[in-house]
Parts: structure tokens; sequence; C-alpha cells
């Protein structure tokens, strides 16, 4: 049986964590689609899609694949980072 460090479930939880983080927006982008008066089904399934990747990646992510652990972490968490950055000076300027 293989054993785990602290750091490589601590690791892990927040590489889940950021997947979830896009998931969530990718809801809130669909969400905001569908609310356009005209919404455009191409992005709405572009968003649906990529949210149900993202979906699959995660249940597929274990915790000793310290590779895409750290891609998870690195790439989608700066995504994450840039668009709360991007929310949070939107939401000040209204």
């Amino acid at each position: 049986m293989e054993q785990w460090t602290e750091e490589d479930a601590i690791a892990y939880e927040c590489a889940c964590d950021t997947i979830n983080d896009l998931m969530s927006i990718k809801t809130r982008q669909i969400a905001d689609e569908s609310r356009n008066p005209h919404p455009d089904p191409v992005r709405l399934e572009s968003l649906q899609a990529e949210r149900s990747r993202l979906a699959r990646e995660w249940e597929d992510l274990y915790v000793d694949d310290h590779v895409q652990v750290a891609r998870i972490r690195v790439e989608y968490g700066a995504i994450v980072r840039n668009w709360r950055l991007g929310f949070r000076v939107a939401s000040q300027s209204v």
C-alpha cells in the first residue's frame, strides 16, 4: 500500500479545489450567457463541454499524480486568480 505525505494530500486537495473553482466559473459564464436576450448556442455548448471536461479531469485525478496535480495548481490556479481579479475590478467600478 502506497503512503502519501501530508504535503501530497494538501497539494491534491488544492488541485481538486482549483478544478471546482474553475467549474464554478464556467457555471457562472453559462448562466450569464443564458440570460442574454440572444444567447450564443456555440458559446453555451463550448462552456458546457469545458465544464464537463473539467469534471472528468477531477474524477481522474489521483493524489500520487504529482505532475497533473502541479499542472492544475499552476495553470488553473492562474485562470481562477485572474478571473477573480477581473471580477473584483468590475464589481468595484459599478
